[in-house]
């Protein structure tokens, strides 16, 4: 058989490799095409414009730059512009009682507005579920209607309003009809583990009721504080970092002439070491001290939920709240009930045994359900995160899935009213296209009737690395793009979203970078080097943080990772870039930046240093496009190469991701790569020519090959 195999089949062989190969091409390479490392003289490339992808188009009435996007816009194809003037004259029948626009009789712009506002009467506060829809026309003659059934949807107009009059000039006549998708529209804020001043939550409530939110969430307590202040038991708040009683109704008031309700989460029955400080005699330990949590985390301690003394503090507790928080819901929390305690304890596990509650989580339902009781004593509605769920509950007990959909789903399957927070955890720092992509249509996998039992969502902005003044930085824009979501039941691209969202941070969230810019220069003189820097930067969320460095609530929070914005909009600008000259300045401006930074950060350091070598990367893809404006061809493992570089520039940073490495990336997917090059070829002849090598030498043929042939032969055979 060897023998017919010879000088002529083995070079006919190769010429078939050779062939097929070369119908393969370009994705073959005949040469090596690995591009010159040689940058000292960089010179710019001579071809100016790359077609990088193909152009968005984005709806006509997309360009009004609203968010959230109304359920319905009207405007003429021959439309004239107005612009709304900054003060205006307003018509009512009686004065707003909620601050609106500055307004004057001798304005040349007039609102007039119809509907129920009668926010005098403090009795009147927003409950779920109320009338939300507005319509608002604007005319060409410098005149504005806005109508509505009820003082909400009068509000939630205004919004609208308060985002156009921002835009330089508006298409009339114009028509806007809107109202929500999902009622419930809310903003959770941990105000437990890092104390956030009153100020900057009206702020947030401000922001909150321009983007049409209207719960506010505050999570009150945890192992680390108890924020609210209990005059029926002293010694349950922080001493120092507390909300007095006529701080938080003078919160509501502000929140209610927004249309913003406020419901106050006391979490339990774990997350409660802050409790036990003053009263330790509730915990299941019985432990004659506590102190407050310092570490973050999940903790041992929790209530003991077999004593009828603990029930008794509650009732009390519950009389003393409800008397200060109007909402009809109140949180308990529920979450993350570690078991310790309760299992270590002889009289909780006896208890269980008689009770027949075969596991803690069997104790933790009898728990709920005793405190659901007490809290309809005060007419209140229990709500409660995912793990409640597990027993059966009223079926009016709401249930905020955090840990995935599927519970959401399977609340709403059992007939629990449900919200979404799985997707919506700000402080783990998603870009805002990861929270507007979050899925909210349940087709399916439930039925009509079963989807109306959920009501929305909350965004959820935990605060382990997150202070005071970090707080508004971490929750806007985003938190736009989330309520956007929860409001419009329309669903945008994600480049047009981005257009809106950052004509909405430029004109209202942030305005100028003046506080951005105040922070930098507390590390380093130079603050535009820093800036540069900075903004090709991202800070990691809560998994990328606490694996690094040992972080307590003591831990200052104002390195260069902390005032990073969750989300780098440079980079997404550049992106977009395809002059090449610009992306050659940009690059070049990169690679020079380190020069001017004068910070003794070894964070900031190593990544000027990442910088620099991206900007060179970046200058050597550059080199490659020609005038012929063929996609560059390069080899695979020079490709692969590059890749890897960026990878490990973007990372190699603790807690923090070089954004800007996006940019070359986006660069590189425009060169294409070859499947095979010489080195890949003589792969493929290697065993071809091995077969002629062995077939002219007869003591190979003989010892080695046909040994091989034979073994392999009689393998195949058995199979």
């Amino acid at each position: 058989m060897l023998k017919a195999i010879t000088t002529v089949t083995i070079l006919t062989i190769v010429l078939v490799y050779f062939i097929l190969l070369s119908l393969t091409y370009p994705s073959v390479c005949w040469f090596k095409h690995r591009p010159t490392e040689e940058n000292d003289h960089p010179q710019p490339p001579s071809i100016k414009f790359i077609s990088k992808r193909s152009a968005k188009f984005c709806l006509k009435h997309y360009a009004l730059h609203l968010m959230p996007m109304p359920s319905k816009i009207i405007m003429s194809n021959e439309a004239k512009t107005v612009r709304i003037p900054s003060t205006i004259r307003i018509e009512t029948k009686q004065p707003l009682p909620f601050p609106t626009f500055n307004s004057s009789e001798n304005a040349p712009f007039t609102l007039s507005i119809i509907g129920e506002f009668d926010l005098i009467n403090q009795t009147i506060y927003p409950y779920l579920g109320i009338n939300e829809s507005y319509q608002l026309n604007i005319t060409s003659d410098n005149r504005a209607l806005l109508v509505a059934k009820t003082y909400v949807g009068v509000i939630r107009g205004l919004a609208t309003f308060q985002q156009l009059q921002a835009q330089e000039l508006i298409p009339t006549p114009l028509t806007i009809v809107d109202q929500p998708r999902f009622i419930w529209r809310g903003l959770m804020l941990d105000v437990a583990r890092h104390f956030i001043p009153i100020s900057i939550i009206q702020q947030t409530i401000d922001f909150m009721k321009l983007v049409k939110m209207n719960v506010l969430h505050l999570h009150l307590t945890d192992d680390q504080g108890f924020r609210m202040e209990s005059k029926q038991f002293p010694l349950l708040h922080d001493s120092s970092e507390f909300y007095s009683q006529s701080d938080v109704r003078d919160l509501i008031e502000y929140a209610r002439l927004r249309a913003i309700r406020i419901v106050p989460e006391f979490d339990m029955p774990a997350h409660t070491a802050s409790w036990f400080v003053g009263y330790p005699h509730l915990s299941s330990s019985q432990k004659s001290s506590y102190q407050l949590e310092t570490m973050w985390g999940i903790h041992n301690a929790t209530m003991d939920a077999t004593r009828q003394g603990t029930y008794d503090f509650l009732d009390q507790f519950f009389g003393e709240m409800t008397q200060i928080f109007r909402d009809q819901y109140f949180h308990i929390g529920g979450d993350e009930c570690a078991p310790h305690e309760w299992l270590s304890s002889e009289p909780i596990k006896k208890f269980m045994q008689d009770n027949k509650l075969y596991s803690h989580q069997n104790l933790q339902g009898y728990f709920t359900k005793r405190v659901e009781k007490l809290l309809e004593k005060y007419n209140r509605t229990m709500m409660g995160w995912d793990e409640i769920s597990s027993v059966d509950l009223s079926r009016q007990s709401l249930i905020q899935s955090w840990r995935s959909q599927m519970s959401l789903i399977d609340a709403a399957h059992r007939g629990y009213y449900a919200i979404l927070s799985h997707g919506f955890y700000l402080d783990h720092m998603s870009p805002a296209s990861y929270h507007y992509s979050n899925n909210l249509h349940f087709d399916t996998v439930l039925n009509k009737k079963n989807q109306e039992y959920i009501l929305g969502g909350e965004a959820c902005l935990w605060t382990e690395y997150i202070n005071a003044d970090m707080a508004h930085s971490r929750l806007w824009p985003r938190t736009a793009a989330i309520a956007e979501r929860l409001w419009s039941s329309s669903y945008d691209q994600i480049d047009c979203m981005y257009d809106r969202l950052n004509q909405l941070d430029k004109k209202f969230f942030h305005p100028n970078d003046q506080q951005y810019i105040q922070s930098l220069a507390k590390l380093a003189s130079n603050v535009t080097a820093l800036k540069l820097l900075a903004d090709l930067c991202e800070p990691l969320g809560l998994h990328g943080r606490n694996q690094k460095r040992n972080y307590t609530s003591r831990t200052n929070l104002n390195r260069f990772v902390d005032l990073l914005r969750p989300e780098s909009k440079q980079t997404r600008k550049l992106i977009k870039v395809n002059k090449l000259s610009l992306l050659y300045s940009t690059f070049l401006s990169w690679k020079m930046n380190k020069i001017y930074i004068d910070s003794n950060a070894t964070e900031i350091l190593q990544l000027s240093e990442n910088l620099l070598q991206l900007g060179e990367i970046g200058i050597r893809l550059l080199k490659l496009f020609n005038e012929d404006r063929q996609r560059p061809l390069v080899s695979s493992r020079w490709y692969s190469y590059q890749l890897y570089l960026l990878n490990a520039l973007e990372y190699q940073v603790p807690e923090i991701r070089l954004a800007g490495v996006r940019v070359v990336k986006d660069l590189l997917e425009e060169i294409d790569y070859c499947t095979f090059d010489l080195f890949n070829l003589s792969l493929l002849l290697f065993f071809p020519l091995i077969i002629l090598i062995a077939q002219r030498v007869s003591i190979i043929r003989r010892r080695l090959l046909i040994p091989c042939l034979l073994f392999c032969f009689h393998k195949c055979a058995r199979c």
